[in-house]
């Protein structure tokens, strides 16, 4: 479905487009996986994030394409019939939207259902809360500081150190041409915020299910035989 959106007409792929693509494109891909996931660690609630990230590449293409036509509004419509399956969405308003302002939002239902769903509510809550508390965190201090570090004009002054070093003058050249600096630049942060965000979900996971196990060997509750917390 999300591919169909590229297909039927020539777009030229801006820095601004990159900055929403990458990113949610992994983001999606991962929740789209875990939600039809049919093993027993399987979440289905995933679903509603994987459905939010692919609504903001929609949204993404639409707002940064000059000429979206009828393909991109035909994805559009998609993501809004989908959304009825999702009454907390469809009942929030249009669609594409509130889900491209309330990815978090639906993170934090998804742990909420995955707590409920578990055996071991107790333990899982916590290592949620560790999980996601980590996660918000780490993307919160990227969201503050990356642009600061990768950014157009630090590519550029890359690029124009190392213009005349032996195996890298063609890739210097491409990344000094108008534009192709800021698109470069967008990738890279695209993937270090993917990269930051899951070591940080693992570190607050792994935080969180340390203090869990005290906390239920404390109060005396038997998580010998615990379920798997693996995400």
């Amino acid at each position: 479905m999300l591919g169909s959106v590229f297909k039927g007409y020539v777009m030229t792929i801006t820095s601004e487009l990159l900055d929403i693509c990458v990113p949610s494109g992994i983001f999606f891909y991962r929740n789209y996986k875990k939600a039809t996931d049919d093993t027993e660690n399987g979440e289905k609630a995933r679903g509603t994030v994987a459905f939010a990230q692919g609504a903001k590449i929609v949204d993404g293409v639409i707002k940064y394409t000059d000429k979206p036509g009828k393909v991109g509004t035909k994805a559009l419509n998609i993501f809004n019939e989908y959304a009825k399956q999702y009454k907390a969405i469809d009942y929030a308003g249009k669609a594409v939207n509130w889900a491209t302002h309330n990815v978090n939002p639906l993170i934090c239902i998804s742990g909420g259902i995955k707590v409920l769903n578990s055996d071991d509510k107790v333990h899982t809550g916590i290592t949620q809360v560790g999980a996601l508390s980590g996660m918000f965190l780490g993307e919160g201090l990227m969201k503050l500081h990356m642009g600061k570090v990768i950014n157009e004009q630090n590519i550029l002054k890359l690029a124009n150190k190392f213009k005349d070093t032996k195996g890298l003058k063609n890739i210097t050249q491409y990344i000094l041409k108008s534009g192709n600096s800021n698109k470069l630049a967008s990738i890279i942060k695209g993937l270090l915020f993917v990269s930051g965000s899951i070591t940080s979900y693992n570190l607050g996971e792994k935080l969180g299910n340390d203090t869990a196990d005290r906390i239920c060997k404390d109060i005396g509750i038997d998580i010998s035989k615990k379920i798997n917390q693996k995400v």
